[in-house]
């Protein structure tokens, strides 16, 4: 089944890139072929032959983020190809994230891609609450542990597929009000006077959401909410004028947490006390 796999992924601040490198990296080892797509402005369309699809997309709202919907509905319809989603969250499969997945499967099995297997990897997050660091750190670490375990699943054609609580359904549509907030969101985004005029901003944007006039960065209306943009501009001169609440203080990088150094064991248990940690919790216990 893992002959030749083409490998699609949406990632914004880099947390669902690294998942889909270690996922190339680990199909690779079983001596796969594997081709990656990334689904950002400027990244080169991948057309070569494959068996297999597995698409990977941090979780938006209660849902995949609407370019991937939109690549979804451009698909060639298919005979019966095995398909994987794996969704990424800062906060697991609890609620009100359970159903997730579930557009982009009846996306794909309309299609004519048969959804043997679904999954939700816990990556930190850079969402409203940050990742305490020891936690961040741990959940890169067991990552390629994870990983490994299920495309091992995959190589074996294990069937996995989850069942949503009913409410995260509504969730999912309540969600989808987030495309129109996204929008909004990005034609608000302001720079103060530390802005150089680099164009990083302008060339990192996955949504082409943003353009450089007369050395100074323009906002379109066609933002993914991703933050990227906000969280790695080298003079931290970018800032929301709408919905201040869900950039974290301090910021996110991920390179930042890769050089934390765990000196001492880790009590999960103590850093996820709450409803709200419940799903790492899990996550890293299991």
């Amino acid at each position: 089944m893992l002959k030749r796999v083409k490998l699609v992924y949406y990632s914004g601040t880099g947390c669902t890139e690294r998942v889909a490198r270690c996922f190339e990296g680990s199909i690779r080892d079983l001596g796969s072929e594997v081709h990656v797509q990334s689904l950002s402005k400027n990244a080169m369309l991948v057309t070569a032959e494959y068996d297999m699809l597995v698409l990977l997309f941090a979780v938006h709202a209660c849902n995949a983020p609407e370019v991937v919907y939109k690549w979804l509905d451009g698909l060639e319809h298919v005979k019966d190809k095995p398909a994987v989603v794996i969704s990424v969250s800062g906060g697991g499969e609890v609620m009100p994230n359970t159903a997730c997945r579930v557009t982009s499967i009846n996306k794909l099995e309309s299609k004519g891609y048969q959804v043997f297997y679904e999954q939700m990897l816990v990556m930190p997050s850079n969402w409203i609450v940050s990742t305490k660091p020891p936690l961040a750190k741990m959940l890169l670490n067991v990552l390629p542990q994870k990983i490994k375990i299920i495309v091992n699943d995959i190589e074996k054609g294990v069937f996995h597929r989850t069942t949503p609580y009913m409410i995260d359904r509504f969730f999912t549509r309540i969600g989808l009000i987030e495309r129109l907030g996204a929008r909004y969101f990005g034609k608000h985004i302001r720079f103060s006077d530390s802005c150089t005029g680099c164009g990083w901003c302008s060339s990192n944007c996955p949504a082409g959401n943003i353009t450089l006039e007369d050395g100074r960065p323009k906002f379109s209306n066609k933002c993914h909410l991703c933050l990227k943009c906000i969280y790695g501009c080298p003079r931290k001169a970018l800032k929301p004028g709408l919905i201040k609440f869900v950039i974290i203080k301090d910021g996110f990088d991920l390179n930042s947490i890769d050089k934390i150094e765990l000196v001492e064991e880790v009590d999960v248990l103590h850093l996820t006390k709450g409803y709200l940690w419940s799903g790492v919790r899990k996550y890293l216990l299991d």
